[in-house]
Parts: structure tokens; C-alpha cells; sequence
């Protein structure tokens, strides 16, 4: 029994850690008119490297969302990349456009003990 409510919290976490924030003010807007940013879930499952949103440019990430729609512009970036035990912060800059996507990918250093670098890949 307790087996099995540990495993439905743990789905319940996963699934929360996948939600999209709105990163911008004011009414909501078509998705044709957004770019999304997609980093990873705090709350992996066994991911090797984790690139975190933390902020985007003056928000701060609630720990539930991994993704954020933004207005197209230009946009700062704060991103822990976590590997095991050792957490590294990037500050990334982005010129979105409307109806992009965009991910953030972590690069391991050689040997796989840190995140060596976080780039942002168009989808």
C-alpha cells in the first residue's frame, strides 16, 4: 500500500514538473502568437543532465513548470544545468519568434562528472 501511494506521488510530481508557466503580462494569446522555452523537469527521472529554467528575464520559475511562453523578443535566461550532486547556473539570451520553439540542451563535460554547457535549440 505504501509502495503504491509513493508511486502515484511520484507520477503526480513528474507531471506537474511538465507544466508551461505564462511568462508575460496580460490577456492570454494564441499560441501563433507565443514562443515556448522548454527546459527540463526539476523533478527527472533519471535524466543524466537536468537544464533547469530558473528565471526568465525578471520572473522566477515556480519549481512545477519546465517550459514558459513568452511574447517574441528578446529574452534573459537563468538556467541551472544539474548533474548528480553538482549544479552549474548559465545566463542564456534569446531573440524568440512568434510560434517557435525553442529547447534548452545540456552538453556534458568530458567524463560525465558536470554540465560543461546549456545551448538553446530551435524546434
Amino acid at each position: 500500500m505504501i509502495l503504491r501511494r509513493c508511486s502515484v506521488l511520484v507520477g503526480m510530481l513528474a507531471i506537474a514538473g511538465c507544466a508551461t508557466e505564462r511568462g508575460y503580462e496580460g490577456p492570454v494569446r494564441p499560441a501563433r502568437e507565443l514562443a515556448v522555452i522548454e527546459g527540463a523537469p526539476r523533478v527527472n527521472a533519471g535524466l543524466p543532465l537536468v537544464p533547469v529554467i530558473r528565471k526568465i528575464d525578471d520572473r522566477v520559475l515556480e519549481w512545477k513548470y519546465s517550459s514558459v511562453e513568452v511574447l517574441p523578443g528578446e529574452h534573459r535566461l537563468l538556467v541551472d544545468c544539474s548533474r548528480e550532486r553538482s549544479t552549474t547556473r548559465y545566463d542564456l539570451y534569446l531573440i524568440a519568434r512568434a510560434g517557435h520553439r525553442y529547447v534548452l540542451v545540456a552538453e556534458s563535460s568530458p567524463g560525465n562528472h558536470s554540465c560543461e554547457s546549456v545551448r538553446i535549440e530551435e524546434r
